[in-house]
């Protein structure tokens, strides 16, 4: 998925429109060993000349297999990952785009490379939490014979309740005789 500048200015004030299938399992399981499988990568988009840089936006679509955060588990999860990113001829014209979130990249040896893009994109897509659909649908969380995974609300709430079960052992002997005076009425 290599196009060079000159490909790309021959089409100036137009897209380069493309749609392409990588494969790149073999890689991204060696910089992620989380990574059990990854379908074809499908790239879909265009290319745009313009302001001595090249603008790239475009999707890819995939399917990687993952272990399951809870039981280890293969799961596919088919994604659709948008991709926006900006080539510059001169390392010296980065510092002229304002926004932050501009990914802005300078073009090496005349040509512009989109597969480290999508590597990259498919690694920092990987959710955090990957579940099977049977541990989606029945809300348990793992529990052994003295332990037990909650939810951060069912912590916060255990962790409430106990504190108003405790008692503060400066006002115990108060308690006592509350609870005298209580039965004396």
């Amino acid at each position: 998925m290599k196009w060079t500048l000159k490909e790309i200015k021959e089409h100036r004030d137009e897209p380069v429109y493309f749609s392409e299938t990588v494969n790149r399992e073999a890689s991204l399981m060696k910089r992620d060993n989380e990574i059990l499988a990854v379908s074809d990568i499908k790239a879909t988009g265009f290319l745009l000349y313009e302001n001595q840089s090249v603008l790239a936006n475009f999707q890819i679509d995939y399917t990687i297999t993952l272990p399951s955060s809870r039981s280890l588990e293969p799961v596919e999860l088919a994604l659709t990952v948008p991709i926006f990113e900006t080539y510059v001829e001169d390392e010296e014209d980065i510092d002229g785009f304002d926004n932050p979130e501009d990914v802005i990249i300078p073009i090496e040896n005349g040509e512009i490379d989109l597969v480290p893009a999508i590597e990259d994109m498919i690694l920092l897509s990987i959710p955090v939490q990957v579940l099977t659909a049977e541990e989606i649908a029945s809300g348990r969380m793992p529990q052994g014979e003295s332990w037990s995974v909650v939810t951060e609300d069912d912590y916060e709430q255990q962790r409430a309740k106990e504190k108003e079960e405790q008692d503060d052992p400066r006002f115990a002997g108060l308690k006592a005789l509350l609870e005298d005076e209580e039965n004396l009425d």
